[in-house]
């Protein structure tokens, strides 16, 4: 048996990328987690009262917001101090415009993965016994405890991914690759 262990820091210190992208991809995806739990939140709460591909939309749209607020200031490290109302309606239009196409191709995966995979439900059940039930050898009441749509979550992973390697090259390449504070975080690395 062949053990394979990952180095961390010699990944960040290897030629493929440098230590400032490795900690800029290591905040972006900590940013895109919590960013998921949101879109997750909102897709699976309104997907109850809504088509799938309108719940999905509005995860979206509020997971985008919290991300760019987090990404401008703690990803790429911009200080309101450092961009002037232009440089940050600037930004803000580069960024609206990459998510309005990673959030239609998002959509877009998450619907061709829903059309893809079977409709299955994954349940955990607690069952119940009733008196003389034990003795009877039948089983009492089943009561469900919880329950996913495995088809929704592995659309909504496989969505994510595809959206996340989008958004974090189009931020790091034209969103916030053209100031100077990103070439000194690294970002044109």
């Amino acid at each position: 048996m062949q053990i394979v262990t990952l180095n961390i820091q010699h990944l960040a210190n290897s030629t493929l990328i440098s230590s400032r992208t490795f900690i800029a991809f290591t905040k972006f995806g900590l940013v895109g987690g919590l960013s998921f739990l949101v879109d997750m939140s909102v897709y699976y709460g309104m997907a109850t009262f809504l088509p799938t591909y309108f719940a999905k939309a509005l995860g979206i749209l509020v997971a985008t917001f919290v991300n760019y607020k987090l990404n401008t200031y703690w990803t790429w490290e911009t200080k309101k101090s450092d961009m002037g109302i232009g440089l940050r309606n600037e930004t803000l239009k580069k960024y609206l415009m990459l998510y309005a196409l990673s959030g239609g191709i998002n959509v877009g995966t998450n619907e061709f993965m829903l059309a893809l995979l079977p409709n299955w439900e994954l349940q955990l059940n607690l069952i119940l016994p009733q008196v003389g039930d034990i003795l009877d050898n039948h089983n009492g009441g089943i009561e469900q405890l919880f329950a996913v749509k495995i088809d929704k979550l592995f659309a909504v992973l496989t969505a994510t991914v595809v959206g996340m390697g989008i958004n974090f090259l189009g931020q790091k390449l034209w969103v916030f690759g053209g100031s100077d504070k990103s070439s000194a975080n690294g970002i044109n690395d």
